[in-house]
């Protein structure tokens, strides 16, 4: 077993995070999450405002060696 980072994604309420969404790094997961929030387009490029209702996190979570993640 080893850790990952689960994103977590809230809108109006209702979770929407299926259990593939994996990170192996923290940060990198965190960076999804703080787009995701802000409604980022691109990562260059600021939004003119954050995202109304959508909130999302990431959590740790124990998995099996050969899960896929993302990097």
């Amino acid at each position: 077993m080893i850790m990952a980072f689960l994103l977590i994604v809230v809108v109006d309420g209702t979770v929407v995070t299926t259990e593939d969404m994996l990170f192996k790094d923290i940060y990198r997961c965190n960076n999804f999450a703080n787009a995701v929030e802000r409604g980022e387009t691109a990562s260059e490029r600021q939004p003119y405002k954050w995202q109304e209702n959508i909130s999302a996190y990431c959590v740790p979570k124990m998995i099996d060696e050969n899960t896929s993640l993302f990097n």
